[in-house]
């Protein structure tokens, strides 16, 4: 939104002053008046230029806020598409039908999804994916779970939310291990206003729950061992 150039306005009289000789207080207060009277216009324009600048200073502060939102989002797009691309290219199988030594890098699939070998193997069988910490999920094949109500959330879990129109509040697992992630996505509706329940863990170092104040695309959170870290 275009800014007007700011309105010229009249410099006004003295102001009457209580104290003053009565005759002088009279002639400023009748110059005042009139000036006020005259000058009403001048008066408007001023204001309206003024809620202008103010109107133009909120649009520019939603654009920017926006422009930040599809910028986070575009990245978290690359990264996950980087990531898929390492994966499919390092997919080996179901775990299940492995046998013998397996290298890094490696994905394989197991309990519903995808895991990538973080260290080099020499009895694939001797390292489940899911118990062994020779594993950890990846976005290969990702199990997006549609929901639409407060639920309490499952580790290393994937949801697309349908915030609707109405504040949601979505808790975190319960006794989460350490690595353990939940990965969030708006599916439609508006997240501003929805809660993420701390569920007696800590979230960035607070033991509080967070509440999203702005519309929020994504969120990404993975627990450390002590506490909820919001990666994105």
């Amino acid at each position: 939104m275009a800014i007007p150039e700011k309105p010229t306005l009249t410099t006004p009289p003295a102001a009457p002053i209580r104290g003053q000789d009565p005759i002088v207080f009279a002639n400023r207060t009748n110059a005042y008046l009139a000036f006020i009277t005259s000058n009403v216009s001048d008066l408007t324009a001023a204001i309206d230029w003024q809620n202008t600048v103010f109107t133009a200073t909120e649009s520019e502060a939603t654009s920017a806020e926006s422009d930040a939102v599809t910028a986070t989002q575009q990245r978290v797009l690359s990264q996950t598409a980087a990531t898929l691309a390492a994966s499919s290219a390092n997919f080996v199988g179901s775990w299940s039908t492995l046998t013998g030594s397996l290298d890094v890098p490696a994905v394989v699939f197991h309990a519903n999804n995808y895991w990538q070998l973080l260290v080099d193997l020499a009895n694939v069988t001797a390292a489940e994916p899911g118990i062994s910490a020779s594993w950890k999920v990846t976005v290969l094949g990702a199990n997006w779970q549609a929901i639409s109500t407060s639920i309490t959330l499952a580790s290393n879990s994937y949801y697309a939310v349908d915030f609707g129109s109405s504040a949601l509040t979505l808790t975190l697992p319960a006794s989460p291990d350490a690595n353990d992630f939940v990965q969030l996505y708006k599916s439609a509706g508006t997240s501003k206003g929805a809660i993420i329940a701390r569920n007696g863990e800590n979230i960035m170092g607070l033991a509080e729950s967070l509440n999203i104040d702005t519309e929020a695309t994504g969120l990404y959170l993975v627990y450390n061992g002590t506490d909820w870290r919001i990666v994105r």
